[in-house]
């Protein structure tokens, strides 16, 4: 009886309201710990005031805060008071070198790139540059990486191809309608994690722009395609 009803209404599910899950960092990654993830090392990519859901969820790891922007640097410091950690006062990108930071009065919203529109600057400031695989030519397992270094993503990651066969979990926000010029979307995301072993294993999250309120960000969690995190295929038990 109850089967009949569902299928009868299977043509109506597009319309039919629903109660979800709410995207959640501290659902998402809750369900890893489930699973026995517990890393070792994180590293916090663009850290501007803080990533507490990651802190609060994993506080005996070893955190490694890598943030450009010198408005960042007393919560960063704050930060440093109640975790283990080393702060590294600098860029992720393709490269080792400098580069021009657009600093804005939102520290969150500072960028290597160049915004579409209008925006709310304060001044443009020449940066130290590090590859992941330079800076970090060793790290310990299992490791987490959060990255959201507004539209650098692709410069992160390509940074970072030396060392992803060691990162277990990796969570980049990146967007699904860039608003700086030359910024990652999802798609290129998602192939190029995929193209290094990696598959999308949960959304954490989603901001939606002012100008229209439609979806222009997301979190997104990635683990290898060989994880022992998807090694359960069911769908219910």
């Amino acid at each position: 009886m109850i089967g009949n009803l569902k299928n009868a209404l299977r043509p109506l599910e597009p319309w039919i309201p629903l109660r979800t899950p709410r995207l959640s960092w501290s659902r998402s990654l809750g369900t890893l710990k489930q699973q026995g993830f517990e890393p070792a090392i994180v590293f916090d990519v663009g850290v501007g005031f803080g990533t507490y859901g990651l802190y609060q969820l994993f506080p005996d790891a070893f955190y490694h805060l890598i943030e450009p922007t010198p408005e960042s640097r007393p919560h960063l410091e704050r930060i440093a008071r109640s975790l283990s950690c080393e702060i590294h006062h600098l860029a992720l990108g393709d490269r080792d070198g400098e580069v021009k930071l657009e600093i804005r009065a939102d520290i969150q919203g500072s960028t290597l790139l160049e915004e579409i529109g209008e925006r709310d600057y304060l001044r443009f400031e020449t940066v130290r540059m590090n590859r992941f695989d330079t800076l970090f030519p060793a790290i310990d397992r299992p490791a987490l990486a959060k990255i959201d270094v507004q539209g650098a993503e692709m410069m992160v990651l390509r940074g970072m191809t030396g060392q992803l066969r060691e990162i277990d979990a990796l969570i980049v926000e990146t967007s699904t309608i860039a608003t700086v010029k030359g910024g990652a979307e999802v798609a290129d995301v998602v192939c190029f994690m995929r193209d290094h072993g990696f598959v999308v294993a949960d959304v954490l999250g989603l901001k939606r722009r002012p100008l229209d309120g439609a979806t222009a960000q997301v979190d997104l969690l990635f683990v290898p395609n060989d994880s022992p995190l998807r090694a359960d295929r069911r769908w219910a038990g």
